[in-house]
């Protein structure tokens, strides 16, 4: 042996002495069974909720029209995509309407009314992804409610995600 391994085996030996049960074994053995019992009543629900969870995205899928790609107006502009986004609003009136996102490093654009509960902007975007909000009358950031993508903004808000593909269309 070498000094570490005899440096070891010392402080082993200086360690003080246990006494345990005879039925020591017995109980870790059986304690032991009992938790990878418990192991197979988990697994078995776990492949449930993944079933489950299988069922309704495909009840999504197959029984509403939910888009699983939307498709945006893009056109190619020398490396630019044209996109139009539009609010629309029932329930508020506002007075103005802009849109702020990593497209134009979160500056507000005015949005052109379109009518009383309606207003659209054409943005020129290179392709990649795109997190954005409605800025209404000046203070109220709002998701796009059309946007089936949104991801928390890290403020206790959420944004949209506008996806724009490089091929031309």
């Amino acid at each position: 042996m070498d000094d570490r391994e005899n440096q070891l085996v010392r402080y082993i030996e200086q360690l003080p002495k246990m006494n345990v049960s005879p039925d020591f074994s017995m109980r870790v053995m059986h304690r032991i069974a009992a938790g990878s019992q418990r192991v197979f009543v988990f697994a078995g629900f776990k492949k449930l909720a993944v079933a489950a969870l299988a069922v309704a995205f495909l009840a999504l899928v197959f029984l509403t029209d939910l888009p699983l790609f939307p498709q945006f107006k893009i056109s190619n502009l020398y490396g630019y995509r044209r996109v139009e986004l539009v609010f629309c609003s029932s329930s508020q009136n506002p007075k103005t309407v802009a849109v702020a996102g990593d497209f134009s490093d979160w500056d507000s654009m005015q949005m052109e009314k379109v009518s009383d509960s309606s207003w659209k902007v054409t943005l020129r975007v290179k392709p990649g992804k795109y997190q954005y909000a409605f800025v209404v009358d000046g203070n109220e950031w709002v998701p796009d409610p059309d946007s089936p993508r949104q991801v928390f903004d890290g403020f206790g808000g959420v944004n949209s995600v506008l996806v724009v593909n490089g091929g031309s269309r």
